[in-house]
């Protein structure tokens, strides 16, 4: 009985580890999660983030990434969202494993720009512009 028990809860933790979304750059989940149920998604990054992070930490486990909304802009489709990249098995300077992960906040829309909302969009032209940052670097 009890293996019939252990058996069937491998199973069910093995398909849900197969079931889980893969994602080949963290964009792709940023653009989904806007408008996902809850304002949130969650899977495996996959690609050259992914290989670029699992490079620094030294680490063979899969990157898990996961993306929750922190609020919605009054322009439609735009979200403050918050961005976790993690990964087990990195190695430490002693030795031991642990979990890195990695987060950061950005401000999106549905069509992949920033959202305006807040923004002097005549000072942003002007920086943009002849006369504006670049000119002193010249």
């Amino acid at each position: 009985m009890v293996r019939c028990a252990v058996a069937i809860f491998c199973a069910i933790a093995s398909s849900s580890a197969m079931a889980a979304t893969e994602y080949w750059s963290p964009k792709a989940a940023m653009l989904e999660a806007i408008d996902a149920p809850g304002g949130r998604v969650s899977g495996i990054l996959r690609g050259p983030v992914a290989d670029q992070f699992a490079g620094t930490t030294k680490s063979t486990a899969p990157v898990e990434i996961e993306v929750t909304t922190i609020t919605s802009f009054k322009q439609e489709g735009c979200k403050r969202l918050n961005v976790r990249l993690k990964q087990a098995n990195v190695p430490t300077k002693d030795g031991r494993m642990t979990e890195f992960g990695l987060d950061y906040g950005i401000n999106l829309c549905r069509d992949g720009s920033p959202p305006t909302e807040g923004m002097d969009l005549e000072k942003v032209g002007k920086a943009l512009g002849s006369g504006g940052v670049a000119e002193g670097y010249r």
